[in-house]
């Protein structure tokens, strides 16, 4: 088996597992999985398939158990639409590593970390304002929308410079020489 493709099995297998165990809302790794893709991965198709595809393994059995309740819909959800937020906010996730690939670390955790919380805070929160019934569709209505997610911003922001730190670290310093050998 290639390791570029055992690797990126491994990645997304840890990415879901992470989204799968009980942890406070929206502090996992995805979003660090999707700004260091972009940063470490060779492979253009890679940095989108790994953080994306763990996002979907995950979204699949969340909206089947435990989200169920929030769907009006019976049988079994593949996609729902706030589901296009998030996902769009996680490809230019990655986007925004490739454009920080050459920056210094301090850049990539830092600059990476908080600009990819506040792109993800304000796409998703625009997706529920646009997309859910609960705000009106006027200014106001967006900003209370956007109220409403500030708590979970803290959550995004301390997950993605957590995470990011760690990732960034450990293949700068640590598995450098590894990587190097799965890009070969």
């Amino acid at each position: 088996m290639n390791k570029r493709v055992a690797l990126a099995g491994i990645l997304i297998c840890l990415g879901a597992i992470f989204r799968l165990i009980p942890h406070p809302h929206n502090f996992t790794p995805i979003g660090a999985m999707a700004l260091v893709g972009g940063l470490y991965i060779g492979s253009k198709y890679l940095a989108f398939a790994i953080p994306l595809v763990s996002l979907f393994i995950s979204d699949l059995v969340l909206n089947n158990t435990i989200n169920k309740v929030f769907f009006d819909e019976t049988g079994f959800i593949v996609w729902a639409d706030f589901m296009t937020y998030t996902y769009l906010a996680m490809g230019l996730t990655v986007l925004l590593g490739f454009y920080l690939s050459k920056k210094s670390m301090t850049a990539k955790i830092i600059g990476g970390g908080l600009f990819a919380s506040v792109m993800f805070f304000l796409i998703t929160n625009f997706g529920a304002w646009l997309g859910s019934g609960l705000y009106p569709k006027n200014f106001g209505g967006l900003l209370t929308c956007l109220g409403a997610g500030v708590p979970f911003f803290s959550k995004t922001l301390l997950s993605n410079f957590l995470f990011t730190s760690i990732f960034v670290v450990s293949i700068e310093g640590v598995f450098r020489n590894v990587l190097e050998s799965v890009e070969a």
